[in-house]
């Protein structure tokens, strides 16, 4: 089984991971769980890797948060997606 190493970062209230090991995926996911399994989806995608690992390097200015449960019923919290700034 692969393990990937993931640079987590907090930006904008969203988690952004970033595969170390090999350039070519970057996600985000509203929490921890949800980038676990958008960086799973991507990596699969990208790649065609289905069983693999991650070590999480999470950067310390991330304060602890409940992880909450994610919504896959369609009705998501911003379906998804970031919003968009007010340039």
């Amino acid at each position: 089984m692969k393990v990937y190493h993931i640079e987590v970062i907090e930006d904008d209230g969203w988690y952004v991971g970033r595969v170390l090991d090999r350039p070519g995926v970057t996600t985000q996911g509203a929490n921890l769980d949800e980038l676990v399994y958008m960086l799973r989806d991507a990596i699969g995608l990208m790649w065609n890797e289905k069983n693999v690992q991650f070590e999480l390097i999470v950067s310390p200015k991330i304060k602890g948060r409940a992880i909450t449960p994610i919504d896959r019923s369609g009705h998501n919290r911003q379906n998804g997606r970031r919003k968009k700034s007010a340039a």
